[in-house]
C-alpha cells in the first residue's frame, strides 16, 4: 500500500472505551447472559454425540416426529432429558430461547413450554443447536447462539462455534429509532415496509402506527437506516453524520477523490493492492450502512468516486438496498449532465479494476463534470451541518450538486420507491374529506384551516402511500421526482379546493359541495332517506341537524327499520 494512503477506521468491533474514542460519543451496549445450557433439535443419537463435545454446561434433546400426537420425555442414564414431539415453536436470542410445543399439535388445553418442562432456572435455553433438515429458524441472518448443521463435518464445527458461548457478551445498540416520524402505518393502514422487508434477522415487526425492533436480534447491518425515507431509523454505530465529517476531513487533508468502503472481511484484499494517492480506503463497520445521504454529501463536496467493496449474492437483501439507492440516484444525476453514476458496488476481486476505470474516467468529460463541481463545491458547501436529519441532508447535498451543475428541467422524474415526489389529486373524485391529511406522517399534505383545501409541501413528501390508501374516493396518486428548486419544493401549494357549503338552516360553514352530492348519492338506496325532510336533513350541520329531528317529533327519529 502506498504511504501516501491512509486507511480510515470509521467503526471497528473494539472495547467500549476506545469505540467512544473514535465517535467521540457513546454507543449504548446491549448485554446477553449465557449460562452456556443447550438444546439440540434433530435425531435422538446424533444429538446425543453432538452434546458430548458442548462441555460442561449441560445440553437438552428434541427429536421432531409429526407421527407423534403426544410428547414424550425420557432421561438417559447420564440425566439427559430427551424429548419427542410432533412440532416445535423456537423462537428468541443468546441468552434467552423459548421452546414450545404448540397445544394444536399434541391436541391439549395449553401448550408445554420445554425449558420450564427441564426446570430452566429462567425457563430459556442459551444456545440451540438445529439438526433438522430445514431450519426452525428461517431468517437469512439468524441470531447469536443459533447454529444450523446438516452433516457431519459442519456439525464439528457447529459444536466448536458454541462451546464457549457461557458467560456475558456486550454489543452495540446499532440503530435509533424516532417514532414520530415513521411512515409506517396510520390509523391501521401501512405505509412504508422498507426496514421490514430489508431487515435480514425478522429484528423488526409492525407495532400499531410504528414498528418495533428487537435489540438482540439485531446484527446492524444498518440497511433498514439506508432505506428509510424519513430518517426515523438511522445508524448509531457511528451516527452518519460523524462519518459524514470524518471522511470529508479525512479526504481534504489527504487531497483524495476517490472513497472506497470496505469492510474487515476484505481486508487482506485490500492491504494487497498498490493503491493510488488520491484513493482513500475506509474501514466500516457494515457497507450497507452508507447510502445516498452519507454519497451524496461526499460527492457534494471532496469526493469523485464512491466505491462500495460487497461480496455477496445477488439476491442479499442488504446488496438490494443499496442498489435500490442507486436506482432513484441514477436518473438525478443523469439531469445533472453526468452520465455514470459515480457510486459502484464492486466485489473485492474486481477492485482493482473498477478503480483502473474510475482513474481512466478522470480525464474523461463525465469524471471532469464531478471534479469540477466537487472542487468548487467543498469549499462553499464541504462544512455544512446536517445535524443528523437525513432529508435535509439530501436536500443540502443536492443542492450544493444542482448549484455548480445547472440542470436544465426544473425537476427529474424517479423511479417508484425514491424518496421524493408529489401525489396527483383528482379534484373531480375529492371530496376534502380530509383523510389524507390525517394519515400523513410527515405534514407534506396540509389542510385549508379557515377554507375548504388541500395543501402539499412536496419536500416533506415520503411517498409513502399513505395516503393514497387513505383515500375513500381514490382520488390521489404518487408521482415520484425531484424538483431541484428547494424554495418551490418547500412552498405550501393548493392541489384541490372549493367554496364552502353552509348550512341550510342557519347558513353556517360547515363541508363541501362535493361532499353533500357524495353523501346524497351514497344514501339514496337507505330506507332511513326515501323523504324529502331526510334528505334536507344532510345539508344540515350537527347542530341544526339534532334541532330539525326534535322539532319535527319529539320521540326522535327511529332508527330501526319496520314492516
Amino acid at each position: 500500500m502506498n504511504d501516501d494512503t491512509q486507511q480510515v477506521v470509521l467503526i471497528k468491533d473494539t472495547s467500549a472505551v476506545v469505540q467512544r474514542q473514535q465517535l467521540g460519543a457513546a454507543t449504548s451496549q446491549i448485554s446477553f447472559v449465557s449460562q452456556g445450557h443447550c438444546l439440540i433439535i434433530g435425531d435422538t443419537q446424533t444429538a446425543l454425540d453432538a452434546g458430548l463435545g458442548l462441555g460442561e454446561h449441560g445440553f437438552t434433546v428434541v427429536c421432531i416426529d409429526a407421527s407423534f400426537t403426544r410428547v414424550e420425555k425420557q432421561l438417559t442414564e447420564g440425566g439427559i432429558a430427551v424429548f419427542t414431539v410432533p412440532a416445535l415453536s423456537l423462537s428468541g436470542h443468546l441468552g434467552a430461547y423459548q421452546a414450545v410445543v404448540p397445544a394444536t399439535s399434541i391436541d391439549a388445553s395449553s401448550s408445554l413450554d420445554l425449558g420450564v418442562s427441564v426446570f430452566r432456572e429462567t425457563g430459556l435455553f442459551d444456545l440451540v443447536l438445529d439438526l433438522s433438515e430445514k431450519p426452525l429458524l428461517s431468517m437469512r441472518l439468524a441470531p447469536f447462539g443459533y447454529v444450523h448443521a446438516e452433516d457431519a463435518e459442519s456439525v464439528t464445527a457447529a459444536v466448536e462455534s458454541l462451546r464457549d458461548m457461557h458467560g456475558e457478551f456486550d454489543k452495540p445498540r446499532y440503530f435509533d429509532y424516532n417514532e414520530q416520524v415513521c411512515a409506517h402505518s396510520r390509523s391501521e393502514l401501512t405505509g412504508c415496509t422498507q426496514c421490514i422487508d430489508v431487515c435480514t434477522t425478522n429484528a423488526i415487526v409492525s407495532d400499531g402506527e410504528g414498528v418495533s425492533i428487537d435489540p438482540f436480534l439485531c446484527q446492524g447491518c444498518g440497511s433498514c437506516a439506508t432505506v428509510c425515507p424519513s430518517g426515523a431509523m438511522s445508524y448509531a454505530y457511528p451516527p452518519v453524520s460523524d462519518a459524514i465529517e470524518r471522511s470529508r476531513q479525512t479526504m481534504q487533508d489527504k487531497d483524495a477523490d476517490t472513497i472506497v468502503l470496505h469492510t474487515e472481511a476484505v481486508q487482506s484484499e485490500i492491504d494487497a493492492l498498490d493503491l493510488h494517492a488520491g484513493v482513500v480506503p475506509m474501514l466500516v463497520e457494515e457497507v450497507s450502512a452508507f447510502g445516498a445521504d452519507y454519497w451524496l454529501t461526499l460527492l457534494a463536496g471532496p469526493a469523485n468516486h464512491i466505491i462500495v467493496v460487497l461480496d455477496s449474492a445477488d439476491d442479499d437483501p442488504n446488496r438490494l438496498a443499496l442498489v435500490a439507492q442507486m436506482r432513484w440516484l441514477r436518473p438525478l444525476f443523469e439531469a445533472l449532465g453526468v452520465v455514470e453514476l459515480p457510486v459502484s458496488i464492486v466485489s473485492a476481486n474486481v477492485l482493482e479494476q473498477e478503480l483502473s476505470k474510475v482513474t481512466d474516467a478522470d480525464s474523461a468529460a463525465n469524471g471532469a463534470s464531478l471534479r469540477t463541481a466537487a472542487v468548487s463545491v467543498s469549499a462553499a458547501t464541504g462544512n455544512f451541518v446536517t445535524h443528523g436529519d437525513k432529508r435535509q441532508t439530501l436536500r443540502m447535498a443536492l443542492d450544493a450538486l444542482a448549484d455548480q451543475l445547472a440542470p436544465e428541467a426544473p425537476f427529474v422524474e424517479l423511479p417508484a420507491g425514491a424518496p421524493f415526489g408529489q401525489i396527483n389529486v383528482d379534484t373531480e373524485a375529492c371530496t376534502l374529506c380530509m383523510a389524507c391529511v390525517s394519515t400523513c406522517p410527515a405534514k407534506a399534505l396540509q389542510d385549508g384551516q379557515d377554507t375548504p383545501a388541500l395543501r402539499f409541501v412536496e419536500a416533506n413528501c415520503l411517498q409513502c402511500g399513505l395516503c393514497e390508501s387513505a383515500c375513500p374516493e381514490s382520488a390521489i396518486s404518487l408521482n415520484p421526482l425531484y424538483t431541484w428548486d428547494s424554495v418551490e419544493a418547500r412552498k405550501l401549494v393548493t392541489l384541490h379546493d372549493e367554496q364552502p357549503f353552509h348550512c341550510a338552516r342557519c347558513h353556517t360553514a360547515f363541508t363541501t359541495q362535493a361532499m353533500i352530492d357524495t353523501m346524497i348519492s351514497k344514501l339514496a338506496g337507505h330506507w332511513m332517506f326515501q323523504d324529502e325532510k331526510a334528505l334536507r336533513r344532510l345539508k344540515l350541520c350537527g347542530d341544526c341537524r339534532v334541532r330539525d329531528m326534535f322539532e319535527e317529533d319529539a320521540a326522535g327519529v327511529a332508527v330501526h327499520k319496520t314492516s
